[in-house]
C-alpha cells in the first residue's frame, strides 16, 4: 500500500515537488501492480485529502489563508476535514483478507473534499 495525496492529481501552485513525487510513486505503485498481480501480490494506493495534521494545518495557512483546519470543516461536506484515522482504517481494510480481490486501485480518502472544495490547492 502506497500513501499518495490528492495533490498528486490535483495540481497546486508552488507543490511542483510534492506533487510531482506523489505522481511518481503512483506511477511506480501501477506498474509494480501490473507486474506483481501473478504472484497475488495486491497494490495499492490510498490518496487522503486535507488531512488534520501539522502538513495539512500549514497547508490551510498557506492556500486559504486560516489559523486553523477548524475554519475548513464547515465547507467540507461531512463538516469535518480527514483525520488520521480514517486514512488508517482504509489502509487496515486493505491489509485484510477482505480486500483480497482489490489490486491496482487508488483510493481517496477525503469526504468528498476533492469534488467540494476545488480550488483548496
Amino acid at each position: 500500500i502506497m500513501i499518495s495525496s490528492v495533490a498528486a492529481r490535483m495540481l497546486s501552485a508552488n507543490g511542483g515537488p510534492y506533487n510531482m513525487g506523489k505522481a511518481a510513486m503512483e506511477a511506480l505503485a501501477m506498474t509494480l501492480y501490473k507486474e506483481e498481480r501473478r504472484y497475488n501480490i495486491r497494490v495499492n494506493i490510498v490518496a487522503p485529502g486535507l488531512t488534520e495534521t501539522e502538513m495539512g494545518s500549514r497547508l490551510a495557512r498557506a492556500t486559504q489563508g486560516v489559523q486553523n483546519l477548524r475554519e475548513i470543516d464547515q465547507r467540507s461536506p461531512f463538516g469535518r476535514v480527514c483525520q488520521p484515522e480514517d486514512v488508517a482504517k482504509v489502509v487496515r481494510f486493505l491489509v485484510s483478507d477482505d480486500a483480497f480481490y482489490l489490486t491496482g486501485q487508488r483510493i481517496e480518502v477525503d469526504g468528498g473534499g476533492t469534488a467540494a472544495l476545488p480550488n483548496l490547492f
